[in-house]
């Protein structure tokens, strides 16, 4: 199903299902709360990867316990392609103001809703690779 509000499309199915698999199963809620931040950033966000299988996750090398997996509530997380630093840091204080977790890589960024469905995980910053 697209992510759609007020008859615009923001993000397609083909889009946000797995890449292996063809899976598309999103937590509950996460849809409205990727909705909300899209709109609120106005620009447009290109997804590199959202739903994924467990098996696929396993492929590409994603933690056992990663937030895209589709498995149990569904996925709560998207890694989005970022142009450019400033866009980068825009969509990173956007999202971190509005309760996101944020992962920053130098072309993109990771994001997910950890502390909707695990009361535990603590918001986050952090940065691949160091």
């Amino acid at each position: 199903m697209d992510l759609v509000r007020d008859g615009k499309t923001y993000f397609t199915a083909d889009e946000l299902k797995c890449k292996g698999s063809g899976e598309f199963k999103l937590a509950e809620g996460f849809g409205e709360k990727l909705l909300d931040l899209r709109i609120a950033f106005d620009l447009p966000m290109l997804p590199i990867s959202c739903c994924r299988s467990a098996e696929h996750n396993k492929k590409v090398g994603g933690a056992d316990s990663s937030h895209h997996i589709t498995d149990g509530i569904g996925t709560h997380a998207i890694d989005i392609h970022c142009p450019d630093p400033m866009y980068r840091t825009a969509l990173a204080k956007l999202a971190l103001a509005t309760g996101w977790t944020v992962g920053v890589k130098r072309t993109m960024l990771h994001l997910d809703r950890r502390t909707d469905y695990n009361q535990k995980d603590p918001q986050l910053l952090f940065v691949y690779g160091v």
